[in-house]
């Protein structure tokens, strides 16, 4: 794609690297939100362009692409991005074909934002299957959700809670007990507190499972509660289960991820046996209580905070990662004991790696049985389907900014 093509040249060429973190922060800001309104921008260039821009012109395309986003939806002078504009395309002798496609643009900016309509920035694949198994009110909720910046979650930890006034601290607003959201402005690791260790990223909707596994063991000891979790790098959902005091495993596939996760636990002064391994290649003779699985996919939840995935043609190997997630839940079951829990989630909002997915291996395990969410889930204002449970992007409540996420659980029965 031009688009990934663009943003790989801007983002990783020394002229960008040279610049100063203001300046990076801005060029992400214009690439990012471009490609959130990819759809929207590339259909006013279709309808403003009478004769198709050249495959081999394709930087005269993306800058016509980020300029069309700023005139159109960012707060940013017109004079200054068609001035901006037109003196970059006089490297390529396009300076008045650009010059009076953008003031013809700015001319009929008003008329151009009555007729863009949200949901083209969705691609296809995604978007029929939100259609087929959500309905149309969800896509233009998510569609509404997409093309705005993201917010930052932080998980505050638990015994750190009552220690400051987190709201202040971090210039947030609570959305749950520990959970804060608070402006995403890159700068993590600067924030108060974070090499002390008392707080960590995390997206509201990847702590649910743990909420859940909570739920369900309530009424145990839960340090004799062992927990297999899958896909574990960078640690959130292991740092929520050693706070709970869950006996613990962490297995990770990836070397780089590990680090990362490691790093995380020392910065926390927390303590995990972590393995870096593939599950499909994994073994074990212990058997857990739950086993806590994080499948690779799609990552079609995350299209505000990754909009790349917009443009990049997903459909490609979905089947792949589909047919991975379903080997991965056959895999589970041999570390699982009698009466004991599968809880699975992705970071996806495609019926083909959630309840298809799930459908399929209850189907073929009749071992196992749904647990219902409906009953500890129901105070999360999620869509539920089957017992399982589909968190929307910009669900859970218009101030909460969640990721989609679909989560199920089922148990070992015999």
């Amino acid at each position: 794609s031009n688009f990934a093509f663009f943003e790989n040249v801007t983002l990783l060429n020394k002229n960008f690297c040279r610049l100063n973190a203001r300046d990076k922060a801005f060029v992400r800001y214009l690439v990012l939100n471009t490609l959130r309104r990819n759809g929207q921008v590339d259909k006013v260039i279709n309808d403003f362009v009478k004769i198709p821009i050249k495959k081999k012109n394709f930087y005269i395309l993306n800058l016509l692409r980020l300029s069309i986003c700023q005139i159109l939806f960012l707060n940013i002078k017109e004079y200054s991005i068609v001035n901006t504009a037109v003196e970059i395309s006089k490297n390529y002798n396009f300076d008045k074909f650009v010059n009076g496609l953008l003031r013809n643009i700015c001319r009929n900016k008003n008329k151009i934002l009555q007729n863009l309509p949200l949901d083209i920035n969705i691609p296809s694949w995604i978007k029929n299957d939100i259609i087929k198994n959500l309905g149309k009110d969800t896509l233009n909720k998510i569609s509404e959700t997409i093309v705005n910046e993201p917010s930052l979650n932080i998980k505050i930890k638990v015994n750190c809670l009552k220690k400051k006034n987190w709201e202040k601290v971090l210039d947030g607003k609570f959305i749950l007990n520990d959970i804060l959201k608070s402006k995403n402005d890159g700068l993590i690791e600067k924030k108060p507190f974070f090499s002390e260790g008392e707080w960590w990223v995390q997206n509201i909707s990847s702590t649910i499972p743990v909420r859940l596994i909570s739920k369900i063991f309530q009424n145990v000891d839960k340090s004799k509660v062992s927990i297999l979790d899958v896909g574990a790098a960078p640690g959130g959902k292991t740092f929520q289960l050693i706070e709970e005091n869950f006996n613990v495993k962490s297995l990770e596939i990836s070397q780089r991820r590990i680090r990362r996760l490691k790093q995380n636990l020392t910065r926390l002064k927390f303590d995990a046996d972590v393995i870096c391994e593939d599950l499909l290649n994994y073994k074990c003779s212990d058997l857990f209580d739950c086993v806590l699985i994080d499948a690779p996919c799609s990552a079609s939840g995350l299209m505000q905070k990754k909009p790349e995935i917009l443009i990049r043609d997903k459909e490609k190997n979905i089947k792949e990662l589909v047919n991975k997630q379903k080997r991965m839940l056959e895999k589970s079951k041999e570390f699982l004991k009698i009466g004991g829990y599968v809880v699975y989630c992705v970071c996806s909002i495609h019926s083909s790696e959630g309840s298809n997915q799930i459908d399929i291996f209850l189907r073929k395990n009749k071992n196992f049985e749904i647990i219902e969410l409906n009953n500890i889930a129901n105070n999360f204002g999620i869509c539920l389907k089957k017992g399982m449970l589909t968190i929307i992007p910009g669900g859970l409540g218009i101030n909460a900014e969640a990721d989609g996420f679909f989560i199920s659980i089922f148990k070992r029965i015999k």
